[in-house]
């Protein structure tokens, strides 16, 4: 359910900036560092290869592809996680018969 709501939030968004592009004829850069405020020069690391992909995610890509791919990895866990706990749900296979009970109950049925 949460998985939908943060879908249907990303393709809202997504007609935001379609709308806004009819009207405007440019195309809006909606993208979390511009909906929190985060300044384009802010630096979250001194190491290069975490600060490069954290201002990627946050400065580049746009809002409604985070939502998509955070509603897709959300139905995902839920997924695997009702998967596994439905396996340690799951009893054991009954018995089975052994073969000399079987034998006697074709023994009883036979004239």
């Amino acid at each position: 359910m949460i998985a939908g709501i943060v879908f249907l939030t990303g393709l809202m968004m997504l007609a935001t900036q379609l709308m806004s592009q009819g009207r405007t004829g440019v195309w809006p850069s909606i993208t979390l560092a511009s909906e929190l405020g985060i300044p384009a020069d802010r630096v979250f690391s001194d190491w290069v290869i975490l600060d490069k992909p954290i201002h990627f995610i946050l400065a580049d890509v746009q809002l409604w592809i985070v939502l998509v791919f955070t509603a897709a990895l959300i139905y995902w866990v839920s997924d695997w996680t009702s998967e596994q706990l439905s396996s340690l749900a799951k009893r054991a296979a009954p018995p089975e018969l052994s073969q000399h009970t079987s034998d006697l109950t074709d023994k009883r049925d036979s004239p």
